[in-house]
């Protein structure tokens, strides 16, 4: 079966450059110019995953709803950026919508197919691995959907977000901050946007329960779960 990739660009120029890479190595492509006919498109066939630029013409952080429609569909499915805004403050933010990667171009074409490769090799792996639905005292994840809740209430987490609690849920001990940002798969995220990711999944949890505090700090490693 060939990986079907969906292309949000409206350089047309750039967008056939990647799509004829792309199909000559054997996958399949769909190209959109915009964010209408992206979400269209996506209404029709989910792609497995999705090249997005952020800014297209006037529609300025368009790749962003593009991104968090996606997501909405289907949580699990990667996505690249590529885009000529390398702002920090726009990575992070992509990160939080679940983004897998996020590259300032150009970007070679040698690159994006080697990456796009890695990106599949590390999916394929994730589902042959997928565990049950797993109930930790008052938590229950399912890896299959990135779902999680806390005393049966769901708890909405990016995908991002979701890799760094099933990290701290597989290690009673801790996770170091690099066990946190090898469990995102992505070879994108820093460290000290860990710090971040987890401040975020504290306050989303307290939301549900402000009296949360399952999440502690092991200063100088990293993190740990644990409830009293």
């Amino acid at each position: 079966m060939s990986y079907h990739i969906a292309i949000v660009e409206d350089d047309p120029q750039q967008r056939e450059h990647y799509a004829v890479a792309l199909r000559t190595i054997g996958y399949r492509v769909s190209e959109y110019e915009n964010r209408e006919q992206a979400i269209h498109g996506f209404s029709q066939q989910l792609p497995d995953l999705a090249i997005l630029d952020i800014i297209r013409g006037s529609d300025v952080g368009g790749g962003f709803e593009v991104c968090r429609e996606l997501k909405r569909r289907s949580p699990q499915i990667p996505v690249i950026f590529l885009t000529t805004r390398g702002d920090e403050l726009d990575k992070i933010y992509g990160l939080q919508l679940g983004a897998w990667d996020y590259q300032t171009k150009p970007v070679s074409l040698e690159f994006l197919i080697t990456r796009v490769d890695s990106l599949f090799k590390i999916r394929q792996s994730n589902t042959s691995h997928q565990a049950e639905v797993r109930l930790l005292g008052d938590i229950e994840i399912n890896p299959v959907t990135m779902r999680a809740s806390w005393k049966n209430v769901d708890v909405e987490l990016t995908p991002t977000e979701f890799d760094i609690l099933a990290a701290l849920l597989a290690n009673p001990q801790g996770a170091s901050i690099e066990d946190l940002v090898k469990a995102t798969r992505q070879g994108l995220v820093e460290d000290n946007t860990i710090n971040t990711h987890i401040l975020h999944i504290r306050n989303k949890f307290k939301k549900v329960d402000p009296e949360f505090n399952c999440i502690k700090t092991r200063y100088g490693f990293g993190y740990c779960w644990i409830c009293q």
